[in-house]
């Protein structure tokens, strides 16, 4: 009987301990293939406005400097 127990708990945390490490390696490809180009792509756009408003700037500045 005991031994039918330990079989079982066993059992069940080797199921557990199966989906927790599914869990974590799902989570670290999802940081890999996802989050992280997504968020590579987010700043990429952001310095490209940055930049684009600089030069905006500087070629209103160059008009003004005209007149």
């Amino acid at each position: 009987m005991v031994s039918t127990v330990a079989l079982v708990y066993f059992g069940g945390m080797a199921v557990l301990f199966f989906f927790w490490i599914y869990g974590i390696v799902s989570f670290g490809l999802d940081l890999k293939n996802k989050i992280i180009p997504g968020a590579r792509q987010y700043l990429r756009g952001r310095r490209k406005l940055k930049e684009k408003r600089k030069r905006e700037q500087e070629q209103e500045e160059r008009e003004q400097q005209l007149y």
